[in-house]
């Protein structure tokens, strides 16, 4: 031997592959769907995306024809902050009218972002209707459109042109539109391809209000249905109703 000390020094190994992050913040906090239906009766697939729900027949109400669904329904009592999913620009905030969805907030979302955010939803209606998305739904598309529906109103200080971040309050769930006075508040809330307008013309009607969206399930993760809020909020809603 020499006389020398040697020494070995460990070697530090960096992973630089990128690793994919879920970008996705939910419309609601603790979202979960709606369990009863606008009358206040148990009925958890009405707020699904799909032919999912039924009506009677304005001619012959003796007949019962299937209704579509084109969006999701998380339950939420009046004035819940609602969030920006994804990264955006807020591209509408109007009234859709009284027999329409109220007050609606679009938010106009990158493709990748989207894509990116899916989750490993499983069709949970699937024998009563519930699809994953419109024939003519194109996941590969450059933009989305996040459709905020029946809410009271949107945060004060935004305007249409404003950029927002995932996570950023937006607005607040309300009963405007059509779910004026239901017994299952909720949001509303569509994943498009258009800002509005989206609606087939080349099948049969119910399908065609399905036209360019997607099981918006597949990217809000649910949570257990919590039956005793539900259930408190139905009610106190019915009392107030009744006055």
């Amino acid at each position: 031997m020499d006389g020398k000390a040697w020494f070995i020094h460990p070697v530090a190994v960096v992973n630089y592959f990128p690793v994919k992050t879920r970008l996705w913040y939910e419309p609601l906090e603790n979202p979960q769907r709606t369990y009863y239906n606008f009358y206040g009766f148990e009925n958890p697939k009405n707020g699904a995306f799909g032919i999912v729900r039924s009506r009677k027949d304005k001619v012959n109400p003796k007949n019962i024809i299937p209704w579509a669904h084109a969006g999701l329904d998380i339950f939420a009592d009046i004035n819940t902050p609602c969030y920006a999913c994804l990264d955006g620009e807020i591209v509408q905030y109007k009234n859709e009218g009284d027999n329409g969805y109220g007050n609606v907030l679009v938010l106009v979302v990158k493709g990748d972002d989207l894509r990116a955010s899916r989750n490993e939803y499983a069709l949970e209606f699937a024998k009563n209707g519930e699809i994953e998305q419109a024939k003519d739904f194109d996941i590969n598309a450059q933009h989305f459109y996040l459709r905020y529906c029946h809410l009271s109103d949107k945060r004060a200080d935004l305007k249409v042109g404003d950029m927002v971040k995932s996570g950023d309050l937006i607005g607040y769930t309300g009963d405007t539109g059509n779910a004026r006075g239901c017994l299952n508040p909720h949001l509303h809330f569509e994943i498009a391809m258009k800002q509005t307008g989206n609606r087939s013309n080349v099948y049969d009607t119910q399908t065609n209000r399905l036209g360019f969206k997607i099981n918006p399930a597949f990217f809000v993760k649910l949570q257990k249905i919590n039956k005793s809020i539900q259930e408190e909020i139905r009610d106190l809603r019915e009392l107030r109703i009744r006055k």
